[in-house]
């Protein structure tokens, strides 16, 4: 399977560093999948669609415009709470990414080679993968969770006071494992709740392959959806031979970074027939393939495209429900992180950035997941119209039944 084919897939986004060769260096060597790798991969595509487009609809609508996610960040660190759940929540959380017929150790083993094959894809990559565990201390976590999500993980581990230290110890992971573009995660003091967090990075800079002349940058208009135009600086490349694929749907480009193991593919709507939103709709993992299957090069081709810069936050604990992913965040589903029954999910969200220019890319995302454990059960208060029965336990046999719409003494 071609690597360019693995990368677009799960990352959604990629950049490479090299100097402007003009194709001559040593071409990408693909990366070798077994059997089971490309199935997964396959699974990850699919899941990658649809986590985009629950993000965006699960997302206030301000922030939907300009949206940028990390697949590959979200399905690595769900990678690792995985070892860490209940039987239910584990085969739950199989069904929503597509994996149910993965075994954990299966899983754990596509993440590493994936992870370290990534690495080793362009030397001249900045590239960097980092996954992280932080307990409040005192808190028992089962030591085989931390084990086996450090070997096949790299996971580093800590155990520390939540105070304000640890609250900047824990944004400095995330800046340092994103060369600055995540400088925080954590916004404030930490609930006497949480318990732990679960963390990944991803980041990447680097030069097209083939540059964008910075003197052919001029202002041009860009269309919105709304039918106005708005002046932005438009990048410009001629007579370049790159891959292409068009239909009477989309519009699609690959444009290499580096030695060509990473690319950033654009995909516009057909310009006569449907929407962005129509297209993103129609996106899976099907699709997807026919549409990579469908590049060919194209010699003496032209791009324009704008220079942007973005930075998104995005909540995702409705999209990940909406994708079918509900049980770890009730009591009794992470029995292999603790003994505790009270730990759950309180909280996953996701932060990311973007700049593209005419040299190339630089892009970043962390992915945080916190855990706390919950009290009681939230107050029941009668004070609107109720249902009431009078049962017998043991059996269920109910005795009365009535509602209560206005008591009346």
């Amino acid at each position: 399977m071609r690597k360019l084919f693995i990368l677009a897939a799960t990352l959604m986004f990629a950049a490479a560093c090299s100097p402007d060769d003009g194709g001559t260096a040593d071409p990408a060597k693909p990366i070798e999948l077994t059997t089971r790798g490309a199935e997964k991969v396959s699974a990850d595509n699919a899941f990658a669609f649809d986590f985009f487009r629950q993000t965006l609809a699960t997302a206030p609508e301000a922030d939907r415009a300009n949206a940028f996610v990390s697949p590959l960040s979200l399905t690595m660190a769900l990678g690792m709470l995985y070892n860490g759940t209940s039987p239910e929540a584990a085969d739950e959380m199989a069904d929503a990414l597509g994996v149910a017929d993965f075994t954990p150790a299966e899983i754990n083993a596509h993440y590493q080679a994936l992870y370290q094959a990534l690495l080793k894809a362009d030397p001249r990559t900045a590239l960097a993968i980092a996954n992280s565990i932080w307990a409040r201390e005192g808190f028992a976590v089962k030591p085989a969770f931390y084990d086996i999500n450090r070997q096949y993980y790299g996971a580093e581990v800590r155990s520390l006071p939540f105070d304000a230290a640890a609250v900047a110890a824990i944004n400095k992971w995330c800046a340092d494992n994103t060369a600055g573009r995540i400088p925080t995660i954590l916004d404030g003091a930490i609930s006497a709740d949480v318990m732990m967090y679960l963390i990944n990075a991803v980041y990447f800079k680097g030069q097209w392959k083939f540059k964008f002349d910075k003197s052919k940058t001029r202002d041009a208009d860009f269309n919105l959806a709304d039918g106005s135009t708005k002046t932005v600086p438009m990048m410009h490349q001629t007579d370049i031979k790159v891959p292409c694929y068009w239909d009477e749907t989309v519009n699609c480009i690959d444009l290499p970074y580096g030695n060509g193991a990473f690319s950033m593919m654009l995909m516009m709507p057909s310009r006569y027939n449907g929407s962005l939103d129509d297209l993103i709709a129609s996106l899976n993992g099907e699709t997807y393939g026919r549409i990579v299957a469908g590049l060919h090069e194209v010699s003496n081709y032209t791009v324009v495209m704008p220079r942007w810069k973005q930075e998104c936050e995005f909540p995702l604990n409705d999209a990940v429900k909406e994708l079918g992913i509900r049980q770890i965040f009730g009591r009794g589903s992470l029995t292999g992180i603790t003994d505790d029954p009270r730990l759950a999910v309180s909280d996953i969200k996701q932060k990311t950035f973007v700049e593209v220019n005419e040299e190339g890319t630089e892009a970043a995302a962390v992915t945080i997941i916190g855990f706390e454990v919950t009290s009681g059960p939230p107050a029941f208060i009668a004070d609107r119209p109720f249902l009431d029965l009078i049962r017998e336990r043991s059996t269920g046999a109910i005795l009365f039944m009535g509602r209560m719409d206005e008591p009346q003494m």
